[in-house]
């Protein structure tokens, strides 16, 4: 077959088929271990551009036949509309001042906090609100007086709903320290409110199912009400107005004790904590060794014959311990104040007990 000479057929390119033959990319094709064969180009140590008949024309034209090799690592004209060249670099930027160290610290000075005024003092809740208050001064402000009760009279309301609670507290089982914070929540109840306005023993029956809650020996309603009906035939305690009313009297009445359980709690502003003063004595006393004696159980009576009057409304409960006490040793003929740390474990003074002596004594 004689050789014969094609000239180049238009180019054809195709997205899967790579556009030049093998033979003609030195670059990427180049083994030197392979044999030589004739059609191979001469080896040369420093490669340099294949001479092409084309080149003159590429330099004239600038364009390039698509049979010429081309860098493999150039871009395309697609790519570098796409990723554009970063730009020459040029001088490096001069170097950021260094910042001059900070001037040092003054040293700290101490200056006493401010003390705030009475107003902006936080309010103490519970037993130490009430201790503020004077005798002389609850007397004074009772919301009764208005109505025409008198000091005497008032005192003996008190006594009766103090009666009352003492006999309900015990036919549910309640122990004496829920009964206690009943009777605290009716005076602190009847200090804001007239007793000629409301009926004091059904707040007191509300005041007990609130104290039973809050003390965490809860019962329920329908069993205080049940409760409250049958010790009302020994008291002045009257259910024939709920009676009067129809077949759906204990209804009423029940709902009666809940309005009157709510009108607590907004009178007293949901302070519902109350310390009372029989953790102290049997602390106080359990350090003075003589928590095991009668002067203990006295001292303890001694304390529930207190809640009659208005001592928790004047005094903390540490102060009504060591009058209970003090007034024991006296009814036994028993100085107590010759134990050195009497009045250390009280955490009270002579003056105080003295008080709570003189109120103890008028109960009894």
């Amino acid at each position: 077959m004689s050789s014969q000479s094609f000239a180049a057929g238009p180019a054809i390119h195709h997205p899967h088929i790579h556009p030049y033959p093998y033979h003609q990319d030195p670059l990427l094709h180049t083994n030197t271990r392979r044999r030589r064969r004739d059609h191979d180009d001469p080896y040369h140590p420093n490669p340099v551009a294949h001479a092409h008949p084309y080149g003159v024309v590429a330099a004239a034209t600038g364009t390039v036949p698509y049979h010429v090799p081309r860098d493999p690592l150039a871009l395309s004209h697609l790519q570098e509309r796409l990723f554009p060249p970063p730009p020459a670099a040029g001088p490096p930027p001069p170097k950021r001042a260094r910042r001059a160290p900070d001037p040092p610290l003054p040293p700290p000075t101490l200056q006493p906090a401010p003390i705030p005024a009475a107003s902006e003092r936080p309010r103490e809740g519970g037993a130490a609100a009430q201790a503020l208050l004077s005798r002389d001064a609850i007397e004074r402000r009772s919301p009764s007086r208005r109505d025409g009760i008198d000091s005497a009279l008032e005192t003996r309301l008190r006594a009766s709903y103090c009666a009352y609670l003492r006999c309900l507290g015990i036919r549910l089982g309640l122990p004496q320290t829920t009964i206690a914070t009943a009777v605290v929540f009716c005076h602190r109840f009847f200090f804001h409110r007239s007793h000629a306005c409301h009926d004091r023993f059904l707040v007191a029956t509300a005041a007990l199912f609130l104290a039973a809650k809050s003390e965490e020996t809860s019962c329920l309603l329908n069993t205080v009400l049940r409760a409250s009906c049958e010790v009302s035939q020994n008291q002045e305690f009257n259910l024939l107005p709920y009676m009067l009313r129809g077949q759906d009297w204990f209804e009423q009445y029940r709902e009666s004790v809940i309005q009157a359980e709510q009108l607590i709690l907004t009178t007293l502003d949901f302070e519902l904590e109350v310390v009372h003063p029989y953790a102290s004595l049997s602390s106080a006393l359990s350090k003075l060794g003589l928590s095991h004696t009668v002067l203990f159980n006295v001292a303890w009576n001694l304390i529930n014959e207190g809640l009659q009057s208005s001592l928790w409304l004047q005094f903390k409960p540490h102060h009504i311990a060591a009058g209970a006490a003090f007034l024991a040793a006296k009814f036994l003929r028993y100085d107590i104040t010759f134990h050195p740390n009497f009045w250390h474990e009280f955490k009270t003074t002579a003056y105080i007990v003295q008080v709570v002596v003189q109120q103890l004594k008028e109960l009894l």
